[in-house]
Formats: structure tokens, sequence, C-alpha cells
């Protein structure tokens, strides 16, 4: 299992001093020393681009270019995440500036202990999933490979469901899911609350975060078909269906009816033939 970076020396050393002043009942002043040192610690607070092109041709198979200075938890056969504050980040939590939907080496990020943070940053309470794709939150497949390793997480984790997303496509700020993508998680979550980062470029930091960068790559086949029948018995149980698959809609002859939306490609990754799909539907 890999770790965090380790955190800058000085900062590091600044906390440790902290944390001896403000327990010390022999300083002479404990609540100035203790204030000096607040304001030492979040002058330190460096953030830095949320995309690091020099990884730019490797994004895929090495190292990733969203956060590029953290290295991700990786177990076997489960997806790569970071989380936020941990033992491996030193107790720090995870600060984002800026929205910036066309160039993301605009957006930054720094690690902060959540009794320095960075000045006029706002505190999102609750978990946060902050999610970064190569590919868009609008295409099923793309989404759903963007989205799934949170579900796997959380199947792992007692549970536990997010008080609000943060979406970023290459470090680009993004403020909305496909609506396919959106309802899914919402039958799996409850309601999706996309963060907007309303107050502009100001320093946002996070009580509790979990980041993926790496879509489903690392997660093992048995744990996709687990987080996909999860999904599956979510969506019906969502769009009332029973479990023999029928609806709860019934036509005048008191036939259940199930209604279908078939979404068909054109182009080189069309379906030889259409027609047949669409009898077989």
């Amino acid at each position: 299992m890999r770790s965090f970076s380790p955190p800058n020396s000085a900062s590091w050393a600044l906390f440790q001093q902290w944390k001896g002043a403000a327990g010390s009942t022999h300083h002479p002043n404990p609540s100035n020393a203790t204030e000096t040192m607040i304001a030492k610690l979040r002058e330190l607070v460096t953030f830095l681009p949320l995309m690091d092109l020099r990884f730019a041709k490797t994004s895929m198979t090495d190292n990733t270019w969203f956060m590029s200075s953290l290295n991700d938890t990786h177990e076997e056969n489960e997806p790569e995440y970071l989380y936020f504050p941990s033992e491996a980040s030193k107790g720090r939590v995870l600060c984002i500036k800026g929205h910036d939907i066309k160039d993301g080496t605009k957006d930054s990020y720094a690690l902060a202990w959540p009794e320095s943070l960075p000045d006029s940053a706002t505190l999102v309470e609750g978990l946060i999933f902050v999610s970064d794709t190569y590919y868009s939150y609008q295409n099923l497949w793309h989404g759903l490979c963007a989205t799934a390793p949170f579900v796997r997480w959380s199947m792992k984790n007692g549970c536990l469901k997010p008080s609000r997303w943060v979406l970023f496509h290459w470090g680009e700020f993004r403020v909305q899911m496909g609506s396919w993508l959106q309802h899914l998680m919402q039958a799996s979550f409850g309601e999706v609350r996309i963060e907007g980062f309303d107050r502009g470029d100001e320093p946002y930091c996070f009580e509790k975060a979990v980041v993926m960068r790496h879509d489903i790559a690392e997660m093992g086949k048995d744990n996709k078909l687990k987080v996909f029948d999860l999904l599956r018995c979510k969506a019906r149980d969502f769009c009332g269906l029973t479990p023999a698959g029928r609806g709860k809609e019934v036509n005048e002859r008191g036939v259940p009816i199930i209604r279908l939306t078939l979404l068909m490609r054109s182009g080189s990754r069309s379906f030889k033939n259409a027609a047949a799909v669409k009898r077989y539907f």
C-alpha cells in the first residue's frame, strides 16, 4: 500500500511546535503562542495546480496528472483512492481553489490542518466525493466508470453517503452529470448535490473527502460485478420494477407496462443491424 508524499518539513515542524505550545501549561502566554503558530501554518499552505502537464502523456498508464504530488491508497482488486484527513495525510484536509472550466492548471489544491485553514477558506461539512475523469460525465459508460469506484468504496465503508460531489474533467471544473448518471447515483446514494464553488476563487476545504481519479481500472472483476449488481438493484427499485422485472403500471387490459428508452449510436461504432436490435428489445 502506498501513502501520500511526506508533508513539507518546515510546516510539519511548526505543527509539532504548535501542538507542544498549545498543550503546555508553563508557556508565559500559551494563547498568543498558539495564535502565532496557527498563523505561520496558515501562511505555509501551498496551492499547486490541479493538472500537472508534465504527466499529460502518461496520465492513463503511469503517473496521474490530477493532484500529481499525492499517491493513492491501493488495495488489491479495489479502486485506487485518496482519503482526507487520514494518517497518510498527517491529519490534513483537502482544499481546492478555483473553478476554471477550460484550463485545469488554473485550478489548484493544497493540504491544510483543520486548525489552520487558509485565509478566507470555506469549510464544507460532511463527506465529499471528489472525482476527476479523463472522459466525460455525460457519456453513459464513461460516466459510470468514473462514479462506480465511489459505490465500491461506500460498500466497503459502511455504505457511507456523500453530502456533496465535486466534479473535474482533466482538472477542469464541471457542475453537472448526465441525467441518466445522476439518477443512477441518486438511486444509490440519495440526493445528488454537486458543489458549484459559488464564492468564486476563494479556497474550499472539505471536512472529509474521498478522491477518485482512475475510474474502474484497478477494480477486480468480482468487485465490478458486485457494484453493477447493486446498481441494478437500486435502479429497479428507483424505477418501481418488481423483482420479477415487471412494472407496477398496467395498461387497460391489466398487462404490466415496462417503458424502455433505447439509445442507438451512428457511425463506425454503431450496431451493424439496428433494426434487429430494435426487434430484439
